[in-house]
């Protein structure tokens, strides 16, 4: 047998391949083009969250990174290969939320990338948002019914809803306001009243509330509800309209008109608040400034037996005022 001879010129030409299959075959440069990300993960109060687990996988392939937050909340992942990764956010105690991150795009040079802010919600707030979705919509449910009318049906529903959530100022509203169009005045004080205490500003309950009592013949219990509405809500044409018709009844009448040009201020238009006040003006013995607002009144309305109506009240007047 012979032995091969030493070659340097057929090594080299071995060599020489190997390196052009090794510049074909291996992964280069142009495969790892890099990324530097970084981040911050809080939660729905602003605050860092430490120790929260980032986990990457590489939609494309089998490569997949994980990185945790420290104790600012912060994260840094550098080195990162281009390609689209499914991103899942996770930490006990917490919500997972996963998010498609696109890098696909290959780079010459190491890219720096902030990322958006991750907020993540503690499972017992997910569970608060979700039990608040929930009532939302039994409330609209409830408001739906009330508009149809069907309050019985309404009360029963609010009955449960109270049961599972005691503290909700909107049951307690709606039960109020239902209990009321069902002439069950007494019983929707309480449920009033309680709305007051969780939502003292809420105009409206006070405004149930005076009605309520003025219901029950309470007058001055009406007109401390009425004025507090009134002192929140100054626009409320309605709730004035109350106020002086109260202390109309109650001769005072100086200051029932004194609430009617509010309600007039706030609606010109209303039928009823002109027409109280030509009725305050007759009481003060003022007839032509009396027939001046019934005969605005009557040049808004077109409702024949309204018009009538006026027609007469003006014409009597008118004769008071020649005798």
């Amino acid at each position: 047998m012979k032995k091969a001879k030493f070659n340097p010129a057929r090594i080299y030409r071995i060599f020489c391949l190997a390196v052009l299959v090794g510049l074909l075959f291996s992964p280069g440069s142009g495969q790892y083009r890099e990324y530097h990300i970084f981040g911050l993960v809080v939660d729905t109060e602003s605050n860092p969250l430490t120790g929260v687990d980032l986990f990457l996988q590489d939609l494309n392939t089998s490569r997949n990174y994980r990185v945790k937050t420290d104790k600012s909340g912060k994260y840094v992942l550098s080195g990162l290969p281009h390609g689209r990764y499914q991103v899942t956010v996770k930490k006990d105690g917490y919500e997972t939320r996963t998010f498609e991150w696109d890098f696909s795009q290959p780079q010459e040079r190491m890219q720096k990338v902030e990322m958006e802010t991750i907020i993540l919600a503690s499972t017992e707030k997910v569970q608060t948002l979700t039990s608040l979705k929930e009532l939302k919509k039994a409330v609209a449910e409830v408001m739906d019914m009330i508009n149809r009318n069907d309050l019985e049906t309404a009360l029963a529903r609010l009955q449960e809803l109270a049961a599972r959530y005691p503290d909700d100022s909107n049951v307690h509203y709606l039960s109020g306001v239902t209990l009321g169009r069902l002439h069950r005045y007494q019983e929707a004080i309480p449920e009033l009243t309680r709305v007051t205490e969780l939502a003292p500003e809420f105009a409206p309950a006070y405004q149930q509330l005076g009605f309520c009592y003025q219901m029950l013949k309470d007058m001055d219990k009406a007109l401390e509800n009425y004025r507090k509405s009134a002192e929140l809500d100054p626009a409320n044409s309605a709730n004035l309209y109350n106020l002086g018709l109260i202390l109309f009844e109650m001769d005072k009448v100086d200051e029932a008109i004194g609430y009617f040009e509010k309600a007039l201020a706030a609606k010109s238009d209303d039928l009823d608040t002109l027409e109280m006040m030509a009725r305050c003006y007759v009481n003060k013995g003022d007839l032509p400034k009396a027939v001046e607002f019934l005969e605005k009144a009557r040049s808004l309305t077109q409702d024949e037996e309204k018009i009538k109506f006026l027609d007469s009240f003006i014409a009597t007047l008118k004769a008071q005022i020649k005798k």
